[in-house]
Parts: structure tokens; sequence; C-alpha cells
């Protein structure tokens, strides 16, 4: 078998293939490394007019914050106070509720007083007497069941004008009730009716009688006497 040997030098004479090897982890280290950030100047600090600025925003809020604490507290307060008077108001309206009525009774009330005034004197022990009797101090039971409470009325008691109503006097200077002529009632401590009265001057108070004056005077002769 032949061998080309010419092939075969020619194949001696070719010149060898460098092969060059590059570290990767030591070009990927050099790319990874982190570039420094640029010194910081003066010139990447806040401003001091942006500065002045961002503190006048701050108290702007905090005053408008102030404001709106305060407008919700006295909403608050108005709310209850509001609440208050409503339930006051409504507890007064069932309270008088019954006014008109009472009034109304107090007219049966009188005429029932009168009628009893003007029975003569022999006819008070008759039985239906009684019975009109306990009529009338039933109605009177019902209308202080109802708060309704007569005012007391009494000859020399100075006039005033919030239950007094005078339709008659005595004299010019009228300033204390002399008669009662008509009743005055109170319901729940509020005048629904004033007591008519008769009017006129304040009576005199009485001076009270010297004590033991004789003996005052018969010491003071025994005293002289015995001088």
């Amino acid at each position: 078998m032949a061998v080309d040997r010419n092939g075969a030098d020619s194949a001696d004479d070719e010149p060898p293939i460098e092969v060059k090897v590059t570290d990767s982890r030591s070009a990927s280290s050099d790319e990874d490394e982190p570039v420094p950030p640029p010194e910081a100047d003066g010139a990447a600090d806040v401003p001091t007019d942006e500065l002045e600025d961002l503190k006048a925003q701050v108290a702007q809020l905090d005053a408008r914050r102030q404001d709106l604490l305060n407008r919700l507290t006295r909403a608050q307060a108005d709310f209850a106070n509001y609440r208050r008077r409503t339930t006051d108001e409504a507890q007064e309206v069932a309270k008088f509720a019954n006014q008109a009525l009472a009034f109304e009774l107090l007219s049966v009330l009188d005429a029932l007083e009168r009628a009893f005034a003007a029975i003569p004197s022999e006819l008070r022990l008759l039985t239906w007497i009684d019975g009109v009797a306990l009529i009338q101090a039933q109605l009177s039971r019902v209308l202080e069941t109802a708060g309704v409470t007569p005012i007391e009325c009494r000859a020399g008691d100075s006039i005033d004008v919030e239950i007094h109503e005078v339709v008659m006097t005595e004299d010019s200077e009228a300033t204390a009730v002399v008669a009662e002529l008509q009743r005055g009632y109170r319901m729940h401590g509020r005048v629904i009716r004033p007591a008519l009265v008769k009017a006129g001057p304040k009576p005199e108070a009485k001076e009270p009688p010297a004590e033991d004056g004789g003996a005052a005077e018969a010491s003071q002769d025994e005293a002289s006497g015995a001088v």
C-alpha cells in the first residue's frame, strides 16, 4: 500500500493553532463592580426657600386641622343641646297635654262649690247632699292626680300679679287681698288660672299689749315709798 509522503510532509509543515483562553470570571467581576456615587456637593441640598414653603404648608395644614376639630366639637355640643332641648320640650308637652281639659273641669268644680255655698243649713243633712259632696271630692282628687292644685290665698296677703287678678278694690291704695272671689289653680307649678280677689289697703299690724306694765309701775311706787 502506497503512502502519500508528500501529503504527510505538508501537514507537518503547517504552523500550530494558538488557543486563547479568557477567564470569564475575572471579566464579569470587573463589570459587576458598583460605580461609586458622585460626591455630594452643596447643589444637592434642599433650598432654603423651599424648606420655608414646606414649613408654611405644614403650619397651614395644622391650623386647618385644629379648625376642623373645633368645628366638630361645637357641632357635637350643639347636637347634645338640641337633643336635650327637644327631650325637655316633649316632656313639657306631655305634662301639660291635659291643661285645656283641666281648665274646663275647674269650671264644673266652681259650680259645685257655689251650689254648696247656696244650700240652706236645714238641707245640709239630706242624704243626696252627701252624695254630691262625694262627687265633688272625687273630682278634686282627679284634678290633683293630673297635677292641678289650688293656690293659697288669704286675706291680708300682698297682691302678686302672677297669682292674683284684682277685679274689685276698696280703696285707691289696693295693695293687699281683702277677699277671694274665685279660687286660683296651678298645674305642675304653672299658674293656669289666677285667683280673682278683692283688693284694698294692707291692714296695719297690731302692736302687742305691753306686758307687766302695771307690775312695773307698782314696783316703782313701792320703791319711791320706801325712800
